[in-house]
């Protein structure tokens, strides 16, 4: 059973209803992911403790990528200011 003072939802997407994870300790030794957007629910995956330390750690890794990718993204809009860069033939 969940201990609900070990709950923690989190919106995902851009927009308002998109869906949601919700987190929680199941059974006092597990982690549940329950997986839910636009109405539809996936199956819930139970994590042990080393499976939700992987995660942890794979979330560590792939956050600074995205945050760079983002950088890059905005110095190319920077760099581009409007002006046409291709001539008309």
């Amino acid at each position: 059973m969940s201990l609900t003072e070990h709950e923690i939802d989190i919106r995902t997407g851009r927009r308002d209803g998109d869906g949601h994870i919700h987190v929680s300790i199941f059974a006092g030794e597990m982690v549940a992911l329950i997986l839910e957007g636009h109405g539809e629910r996936a199956p819930t995956m139970l994590l042990t403790l080393e499976q939700a330390r992987r995660l942890q750690r794979a979330l560590t890794e792939l956050i600074p990528l995205v945050e760079e990718s983002q950088r890059q993204e905005e110095i190319r809009a920077d760099e581009w200011r409007g002006e046409e860069r291709r001539l008309a033939s």
